[in-house]
């Protein structure tokens, strides 16, 4: 063989790496998006209530929606990491103790969803009330008592 082609054949080496070397940059810079997708996320029910139990949905795809997803209320983490389960679904409950704006995210692989959810006082009327039976120990209210009066 002779040093021009030995030459040669070095140089489309090198090209040949230069390019591999530039796809495998590409395919690094890309499979992010391919491993997990955080698609959608709400809460459930209207008129968001301080005290009151709600459910928040993700939706979730990629190759790993598998991964663990993280929930925050106002950055504040909601429970602990929740597995996707059914796949490509994660669920959280959720009850909020303070009135106001609750910016809810939920996270995985790296990637994130939030929406905004207002919420107001507790309702009234929502705590145990009591409203009388018209009964007392002795009977019905108002009715005084019914003795005798001796020696009659």
């Amino acid at each position: 063989m002779r040093s021009t082609d030995t030459r040669i054949i070095a140089r489309r080496a090198a090209g040949t790496a230069t390019g591999l070397a530039a796809l495998a940059a590409v395919a690094v810079l890309a499979a992010p998006s391919a491993l997990a997708k955080v698609d959608s996320i709400s809460v459930d029910g209207a008129n968001h209530a301080v005290g009151k139990q709600y459910t928040i949905t993700v939706k979730l795809s990629g190759a790993a929606a598998g991964l663990l997803v993280y929930f925050t209320d106002n950055g504040n983490f909601i429970g602990g990491p929740k597995v996707p389960w059914p796949p490509g679904s994660a669920t959280i409950s959720w009850t909020p103790s303070e009135k106001g704006q609750h910016v809810i995210t939920a996270e995985q692989g790296g990637y994130t969803a939030s929406t905004v959810v207002q919420v107001g006082d507790e309702p009234i009327g929502s705590g145990s009330s009591s409203s009388g039976s018209g009964f007392g120990p002795g009977g019905p209210l108002g009715s005084g008592s019914s003795g005798t009066t001796p020696g009659r």
